[in-house]
């Protein structure tokens, strides 16, 4: 039995005292599986080493009536100059067992290769913690720690280290932490969300996971606009702006929690073939996006998600916009033929086209942009489906996609700002309820405006807001300006209300 008593962690900062634990208490018996659940600093990992005996607490009790592991994948104990071999051979004398015995299963399990005799600070992080995890199965600890082991390795070693724990040792006691909710849902029989410093334990899976989304604020649409201005704010050009989001999506909560209920809505879906997971699979990876637009990994997901429901041309919208976020061409070429071929449109008419970090007016645009460009050329919120796609396959370039909206019939000329109010939505029209408000003109400046930074980029923002007519000032501070196919175009119009031309650029 482990028994926590009116347990408080404190850590002393400089800015005052950081209460990480307020008086949190719980028992956990052999054979119970204990699920965490709870925000980036929430505590998690501080209290899976108070429960290791890592650290101490500030106050009250941390009893420990079995073995209890360190935290799996956690490589702190390692002595870093030593070899993995060395370490191998240092914790096996500690726990009394068989050195050869225990080297031999560590080299099988952990895959290393010849690396289990090199220092382990010439590991990557991947490998440290499949060592981690692999000196954790020679030790037949009563009861596990596992801190995010569900990120170690790829499919087939996370299978492997899932056997071990949970079928070969299904009797121990268990407290499991991860941002995989999936991950918590299906092994743990307890679950508990953490927040501020406050433990709420639960029987049912399914509401301790909507209070943890009511925490995280999963649809808080102020939060996502403020989180998506400041990725704009600080991205230097549009390839910063498309890392930037790739990486605060992956480690926002908000956008964690919707993949994961649609990849189970997706996982569902193959089990049952019901038309209705699909739809909910491609409603929850449509709000996802909605928060994070220029994520790249997750639009090749939203595109299957609408070709089994049999929108082809809504699933090729998907496919081509991983493609020009940055998805590798070949892990989508094979589904974009595929609706393609089905929608009777020969592949080499409009081909599958490879990102590349070349010059703007190079750049592949995906639907994000389309949705921006659609706010100051077209003056409107939403392009339809048709539309889209037909700019995605005719646009190899912002340059080509920027002078063919010029050149269509729906080009605005000037939008004015009482028109197209600057917080305008950028809509997901995949899904019903998908729309989040984004600060898509700050998006359209860091995209390109690049050469304006840091205060500069928030006083011309300031400018462009109160001006009567964005596309105008937009050229007067330079946007556009080595886009050869859109000055031929802006030569072939004269904006309207300002007689500014091309040659003016």
């Amino acid at each position: 039995m482990i028994r926590l008593r009116e347990v408080r962690k404190i850590y002393p900062t400089r800015f005052g005292d950081n209460l990480v634990l307020d008086r949190i208490g719980f028992d956990l018996a052999r054979g119970e599986r204990l699920g965490i659940l709870g925000r980036n600093g929430a505590g998690k990992s501080t209290l899976v080493r108070l429960v290791s005996g890592a650290e101490k607490p500030t106050s009250g009790i941390v009893e420990r009536h079995m073995s209890v592991s360190w935290p799996l994948a956690f490589g702190g104990a390692f002595q870093y100059m030593l070899t993995g071999q060395d370490n191998v051979s240092f914790i096996s004398r500690i726990y009394g067992q068989d050195i050869a015995h225990n080297l031999a299963f560590v080299e099988d399990f952990a895959e290393l290769g010849a690396y289990i005799k090199e220092p382990i600070r010439t590991y990557s992080s991947g490998m440290r913690a499949r060592l981690a995890f692999a000196i954790s199965m020679i030790i037949e600890f009563d009861c596990f720690l596992i801190d995010e082991i569900a990120a170690v390795g790829d499919a087939r070693f996370q299978a492997r280290c899932n056997f071990e724990l949970f079928e070969k040792r299904g009797d121990r006691a268990m407290i499991i932490i991860s941002h995989d909710a999936g991950y918590i849902r299906d092994h743990c029989t307890r679950w508990a969300v953490l927040e501020k410093g406050n433990f709420v334990e639960y029987d049912d899976f399914d509401l301790a996971y909507s209070d943890f989304k009511e925490i995280i604020g999963v649809s808080d649409r102020a939060t996502a606009a403020r989180d998506s201005r400041s990725i704009a704010l600080v991205a230097r050009d549009r390839l910063r702006l498309l890392e930037f989001s790739h990486r605060t999506a992956l480690n926002d909560d908000r956008f964690k929690a919707l993949i994961h209920e649609a990849d189970w809505a997706r996982d569902r879906a193959d089990l049952s073939r019901q038309a209705e997971d699909w739809a909910a699979a491609e409603t929850l990876y449509a709000e996802a996006l909605a928060l994070f637009p220029f994520e790249r990994s997750y639009w090749i997901q939203l595109g299957h998600a609408a070709k089994e429901q049999g929108d082809l041309a809504r699933a090729e919208i998907s496919y081509r916009t991983a493609c020009a976020l940055g998805l590798p061409a070949q892990e989508v070429a094979v589904h974009l033929h595929f609706v393609m071929q089905h929608q009777g449109v020969a592949k080499e008419d409009y081909p599958v086209r490879t990102f590349h970090p070349g010059k703007l007016a190079d750049q592949l645009p995906g639907k994000p942009d389309i949705d921006l460009l659609g706010h100051i050329l077209w003056n409107v919120d939403t392009i339809q489906h048709d539309v889209m796609l037909d700019l995605l396959r005719r646009s190899g370039s912002f340059d080509e996609l920027i002078a063919e909206m010029i050149d269509s019939p729906r080009f605005a000329g000037v939008a004015a700002l009482d028109q197209v109010p600057h917080r305008a939505a950028i809509q997901e029209p995949a899904s019903e309820g998908a729309e989040h408000t984004l600060p898509w003109l700050e998006y359209v400046i860091a995209t390109y405006l690049s050469t304006v930074r840091g205060g500069d980029r928030m006083t011309l923002l300031e400018q462009i807001t109160s001006a009567e007519q964005i596309l105008p000032r937009l050229i007067e501070k330079g946007a556009f300006r080595d886009f050869e196919r859109t000055h031929e175009a802006l030569k072939r119009r004269t904006i309207e209300d300002n007689d500014i031309t091309a040659g003016e650029i």
